[in-house]
């Protein structure tokens, strides 16, 4: 280094905002070699970037304790005051913040510097204008130049974090409170950068691009931002006016709030500065005034360490640190940390017995200086230093490889919250430190990779944690799209309808129903909507065209149970079927969604959906609408009229029994309309067979909840014919009735009851002639004649109701309603016909109730012509016999009468004999 007063040194100081050290950077870059030291590591990273900008990577070299950049044709040096090599020949030093010189942990470092670190060409102090008269008395040929600030710093008072204005930084000084600060701001604005002295570089610039590209409005920092940490910051708040020094908590000097406050305004930018409410009384009038005209009590003095102890002993080690300084304007430095582990391991009795061997003392002294970066204090930080002093005067001298990857490895873990990540960095920060040091490791370079590596890794953990917790981008960027009056910012919706401003996604887009975030905080909801209404109008415009101008192939009916029937294009809903004029003729409500459209784009949509129902309604339920037009035709008789307003009343399916008077009263002319229209007028029931298909029965379903006001029933499954529970509407609707313990499709039921009147005309035909020559019949008629009359009624195949699925007590009660009735032994299987009135009038009998008059008619209930062969062969046969007169003596049971043989089965008397059989029973 060479010599203090052989070649000039300037002091150029001022207030912040002075371009001290844009004016130390450029004499740098215009000398051959240099270097520069900084109090922070933060910045020293900074000026290293803008160094390597102008004279590329291969020339600049960036040296702190824990990182270590050194090409090998390095002429230009950064890094913080403890690393910078001051024995380094260079044409320009420069020494930034000189002020610190008076800081009781850090101070005698930046003494020392100020005293003997000199360039060949031009030496720089830099700092505070309040070491002017220290600067002249410890270096007397320094040439002073005071530079003005660029721009005016005022007072702006006091604020509540609510109302701060963006591009604001706040100032605390604990991470409990930068970090309470920062989640509050979250919630008033979206988040904010955090930025303290702990955090890595590459978390540190994170944080800062963040807060320079918008993304948030505000940055939370401690006093770190006072040390030439270069912002976009027009307005500092302090929430503090107080701090912990490491010794006592005291309040701010007012150089300290100078050094802070003075970080608003950059350039040619006025900045102001206030307080978070009133933090311990606010600022003082003297204060205000201080910092506003840069006006600062000078420093008396700066601490001081003797530089270059002796190590021929551990004593004398001891008592060179401990010597006093012997200039007026320096004095003793308090006890640092390094001093602190010194002093506590000189009591460990292998440290004393080698406290005569000089390269032991030397080495300890070396290792005493690994800086406590994880604040664990001056007992529990000397267990590790005593480590590798030991390393380090035994064996190779090199420290142990494995013990370095163990801590390594045990600090591989980028999971975590801030606090555990933030420790872990720590802990790495001091591996990173050992490794940098090549006298300390084998393979320095491999271990000092590895360790930068985590801390890369661990640093980019931190980075996301801190923006998970401090920062809401979404509320943060709908807070600034707010303010606009037009969408200047890009809005994409998703093929999953995600829709994402600027890349934030705030929701779901389903059809025109634009859904917030689920995930997002209820205070957010108006905020999100407000974004979807300024972003969305040319997406639901699109929309809402192609719904007008689409094809059916987009819109379905939705009739789901349990809710109102709707419409729906694309599977998203967008109307609902309400009570219109007639069943067929539905009203439609667009959905609400859509009504933020014009109204021109609503009229559009609206018509379209009446298309819509009017196509369906014709290709599915077609026979009801046709019966619809019917029942409302002057030209249709009344009769008929009268019949099909009730059909149509129950959507196309009524219970015959409901309208056995109006279909007795039609003449034979008007009966052949049903039949036109395609009905089916049954024994139980009078249906549509259309009408009873899937499709049919869902728009059936939908009109019927839809006129009535109540949600879609349950429906069967398709193609189910048989079931033995459910929603009783929704069966009704689908055609079942009712039967034993279960419900049968009443085409089913149609299709049993004709094969019952079937296998009943059967029984009641005349035989066919015997085949001549044939010996079966001779076989039959003997057997007759052996084993007497044939059993009553006749049978019915249960074959279908098997493959139907009904049981034996389902069927029995279906044939009953058809008529039927089991006559003889069960296991026979016989039936004989009474007809549906007679079994009325019995059931009636049976309840309790008169008959009716109209009941005593002989007119046939079903009103089938084909019945009236059977109805005249039996009258005939009733008119020809007459019943003995009644007695008192009731006649005697069946089963005593001597049995009566009948004709042979092939008999044309057959027939005969089967019908008088039957008056006989009935």
């Amino acid at each position: 280094m060479t010599p203090p007063s052989s070649q000039p040194v300037k002091a150029v100081l001022g207030p912040t905002n002075t371009g001290k050290t844009h004016l130390a950077v450029e004499r740098l870059t215009a000398r051959s070699s240099g270097m520069i030291g900084f109090p922070l590591r933060l910045l020293a990273r900074e000026v290293y970037d803008r160094v390597v900008a102008i004279k590329g990577a291969a020339q600049v070299a960036l040296v702190t304790g824990e990182e270590r950049i050194m090409p090998p044709d390095a002429r230009y040096v950064l890094g913080t005051m403890e690393a910078l090599p001051v024995t380094r020949d260079v044409a320009f030093v420069g020494i930034d913040e000189a002020q610190l010189g008076a800081d009781p942990e850090r101070g005698h470092v930046f003494t020392d510097r100020l005293l003997r670190a000199r360039g060949r060409e031009e030496t720089m102090i830099l700092g505070s204008a309040s070491i002017r008269g220290l600067v002249k008395g410890l270096v007397p040929d320094a040439e002073i130049i005071t530079r003005p600030r660029f721009s005016t710093l005022s007072y702006a008072g006091s604020s509540k974090l609510s109302r701060l204005p963006k591009r604001s930084a706040i100032v605390a000084f604990s991470a409990e409170e930068v970090y309470a600060i920062a989640e509050m701001l979250r919630r008033f604005s979206g988040g904010a950068a955090v930025v303290m002295g702990a955090l890595s570089p590459k978390t540190r610039n994170a944080q800062v691009a963040m807060f320079e590209a918008g993304e948030v409005d505000y940055l939370v920092a401690t006093d770190a931002i006072g040390m030439g940490l270069n912002l976009d910051v027009q307005h500092v708040a302090f929430a503090s006016l107080q701090k912990f020094d490491g010794r006592r908590l005291r309040r701010l000097t007012v150089a300290e709030m100078a050094q802070i406050a003075g970080r608003a305004g950059r350039h040619q930018q006025d900045g102001n500065f206030g307080t978070v409410g009133l933090p311990q009384g606010g600022f003082t009038p003297e204060e205000i005034a201080a910092i506003e005209g840069h006006y600062f009590p000078p420093l008396s003095s700066l601490f001081w360490r003797n530089p270059t102890p002796r190590f021929g002993s551990l004593d004398q080690l001891l008592a060179d640190l401990a010597q006093p300084p012997d200039q007026p304007m320096l004095r003793a430095a308090p006890e640092a940390v390094d001093i602190a582990v010194l002093r506590h391991l000189a009591g460990d009795m292998e440290v004393r017995a080698r406290g005569g061997d000089f390269d032991a003392v030397q080495r300890l002294w070396d290792v005493c200086g690994l800086p406590d970066f994880e604040q664990l204090g001056a007992e529990h930080h000397s267990r590790t230093v005593f480590k590798l002093w030991q390393w380090r005067t035994n064996g190779n001298g090199m420290i142990d490889p494995d013990w370095f990857a163990r801590r390594l490895a045990r600090l591989d873990d980028v999971e975590g919250d801030i606090d555990q990540l933030a420790s872990r960095i720590a802990a790495v920060r001091t591996l990173c430190f050992i490794a940098q040091r090549g006298d300390w490791t084998a393979d320095a370079a491999g271990w000092t990779e590895q360790a930068q590596l985590l801390e890369s890794r661990l640093s980019d953990a931190l980075h996301a944690a801190l923006a998970q917790r401090f920062v809401d981008r979404r509320l943060a960027l709908l807070l600034r799209d707010a303010g606009q009056r037009h969408a200047a910012l890009p809005v994409a919706v998703g093929a999953d309808g995600t829709v994402a401003v600027d890349g934030e996604p705030i929701g779901t887009l389903k059809g025109f129903q634009f859904k917030v975030d689920p995930f997002a905080k209820a205070s957010d909801h108006r905020l999100l909507l407000a974004a979807a209404e300024k972003h969305l109008r040319a997406e639901l415009a699109r929309r809402a065209t192609a719904l007008a101008e689409g094809d059916d192939g987009a819109l379905s009916l939705v009739a789901e149970a349990g809710t109102a029937p709707r419409l729906a294009w694309h599977g998203h809903v967008v109307a609902t079927l309400t009570r219109g004029p007639t069943l067929v003729q539905p009203a439609i409500q667009i959905d609400a969604s859509l009504r933020r459209l014009e109204p021109a784009q609503v009229q559009a949509i609206s018509e379209r959906l009446q298309r819509f129902v009017a196509a369906q309604l014709a290709r599915h339920a077609g026979p009801l609408a046709a019966m619809g037009e019917a029942a409302g035709d002057l030209f249709t008789p009344p009769r008929v009229r009268a019949l099909l307003a009730a059909l149509t009343d129950t959507s196309g399916t009524i219970a015959r029994a409901a309208v056995e008077d109006q279909l007795g009263a039609l003449t034979p002319e008007e009966r052949p309309q049903l039949r036109k229209l395609g009905f089916t007028i049954g024994s139980l029931d009078i249906f549509h067979p259309l009408l009873l298909k899937p499709e049919a029965v869902r728009w059936r379903a939908a009109l019927i909840a839809a006129q009535q006001g109540t949600p879609v029933p349950a429906l069967p499954p398709h193609g189910a014919v048989l079931q033995k529970n459910g929603s009783q509407a929704g069966l009704a609707i689908a055609g079942f009735r009712r039967c034993a313990n279960g419900w049968l499709r009443i085409d089913m039921a149609e299709k049993l009851a004709r094969q019952a009147h079937a296998a009943r005309m059967q029984a009641a035909a005349p035989p066919t002639s015997p085949v001549a020559g044939g010996d079966d019949h001779h076989h039959d008629d003997h057997s007759e004649e052996a084993h007497g009359a044939p059993p009553p009624g006749f049978v019915i195949d249960p074959a279908l109701a098997t493959s139907l699925g009904l049981d034996e007590e389902t069927r029995r009660a279906l044939l009953g309603s058809f008529g039927f009735r089991a006559v003889g032994e069960p296991a026979l299987q016989r039936w004989r016909w009474s007809g549906l009135r007679k079994a009325a009038e019995k059931r009636q009998r049976r309840k309790g109730q008169p008959r009716r008059p109209e009941q005593a008619r002989s007119t046939p209930a079903n009103g089938d012509a084909k019945r009236a062969p059977e109805r005249a062969a039996k009258g005939a046969h009733q008119g020809k016999r007459s019943k003995p007169p009644r007695t008192a003596t009731p006649p005697p049971p069946r089963g005593e009468r001597p049995a009566r043989r009948g004709p042979s089965p092939h008999s044309p008397f057959a027939g005969l004999a089967a019908l008088l059989a039957e008056s006989r029973e009935d």
